[in-house]
């Protein structure tokens, strides 16, 4: 009884098992599942479009007149007339020099040519009497010749008193020094009662022309050929940055610096409320023509390695790495030069993802 229990137990277990591994046989065999190479990226067609190129570039205000006012004749300053910061106009008078000794030279030069002047008129009149006299041979030849010398020696004389008269005057209008510009008193240097030299000489005031102000400012080389004189010009200064101004190009240098080869570049910029000052830096938009046909891309789209750009392309369900010449940057958008042509799709969201011949699944922008 004790054996055939032990034995029935045997079986029991061993069937048990052998249950087991046979459910275990029959399960079939699954091999891991691929892990698919499709990437999902967003795309934009390439639609050629106009472009208007434009330059920036900075540059600075200055005046095209800084004048130094100092005196043509030596004197003692009498009058300033004009005050720091004021505006003068050109002929203005700014300063004046004692001028008593030079009026006084101007009215004996005055009684000298009219000295001059009678002597040669009664001369000419004598001249006249001596000629009538002389066709009846009442008097000799001599003594009309006489005559006619005095009146010319008188003429010459009236001529450099006259002459005399003129530099009297001119010495008198020396000592009233009127402004040569339109402009603002910059500085005012001599004091009233001060006496100053010709030479070496000394200054007194300093004029500033402030309409139109001089905008000088350096492009590239490549830009030098894009522009012309008399094309308008836009900038902005940073003390009022809200704010638009034009000035018009009117030189353009004929040489580029050797170390930049940047192209030196003049435009005046009307300044009639005196608002811009001269030294304001300014910051310059430039145009410089249009691609009616360009080829524009999300900056989003480029990306760069080893110093170059790139972007990838889609063409049947493939991603394709271009390398790409970038110009332009305006709105967002970055022109391609060289590497994308029109109606290819670009890859503008999902790119660091992506290598060379991957799939990918896309959607449009």
């Amino acid at each position: 009884m004790r054996y055939f229990l032990t034995f029935t137990l045997l079986i029991t277990l061993l069937g048990g098992c052998g249950s087991k591994e046979s459910v275990s046989l029959e399960k079939p065999f699954k091999a891991p599942a691929q892990i698919s190479e499709e990437r999902q990226v967003e795309v934009v067609e390439v639609v050629p479009r106009p472009i208007s190129y434009t330059l920036s570039a900075v540059g600075s205000l200055k005046t095209p007149e800084h004048v130094t006012i100092s005196p043509k004749k030596a004197g003692i300053i009498e009058k300033i007339l004009v005050r720091e910061g004021e505006r003068v106009r050109r002929g203005q008078l700014l300063v004046q020099l004692d001028e008593v000794d030079a009026r006084l030279q101007v009215e004996r030069a005055e009684a000298r040519v009219q000295e001059a002047e009678a002597s040669l008129e009664a001369h000419r009149i004598v001249l006249v009497r001596y000629q009538k006299l002389l066709g009846g041979k009442v008097i000799p030849q001599q003594t009309y010749e006489d005559i006619a010398l005095k009146v010319k020696l008188d003429e010459a004389r009236l001529s450099l008193t006259r002459t005399e008269l003129s530099l009297a005057r001119q010495n008198l209008q020396d000592h009233r020094i009127i402004s040569p510009i339109d402009g603002i008193i910059n500085l005012k240097i001599a004091s009233i009662g001060e006496h100053v030299n010709v030479a070496p000489k000394d200054e007194i005031l300093t004029i500033v022309q402030m309409d139109p102000l001089e905008l000088e400012f350096y492009i590239p080389e490549n830009w030098a050929g894009r522009v012309r004189q008399g094309s308008q010009i836009q900038f902005s200064v940073k003390a009022f940055s809200e704010e638009k101004y034009s000035a018009t190009l009117h030189f353009i240098s004929p040489t580029a610096d050797p170390a930049t080869r940047n192209v030196k570049m003049k435009a005046m910029a009307p300044n009639p409320h005196h608002r811009l000052k001269p030294g304001f830096f300014a910051e310059v938009t430039l145009p410089g023509g249009s691609n009616p046909n360009g080829i524009a891309v999300p900056e989003s789209a480029l990306f760069s390695q080893e110093g170059k750009m790139f972007a990838f392309v889609v063409k049947e369900g493939v991603a394709l790495r271009r390398e790409v010449e970038a110009g332009s940057r305006f709105d967002g958008k970055v022109e391609v030069v060289r590497g994308i042509q029109k109606g290819e799709k670009v890859v503008t969201i999902g790119h660091e993802q992506l290598t060379e011949g991957m799939k990918v699944k896309t959607s449009n922008k």
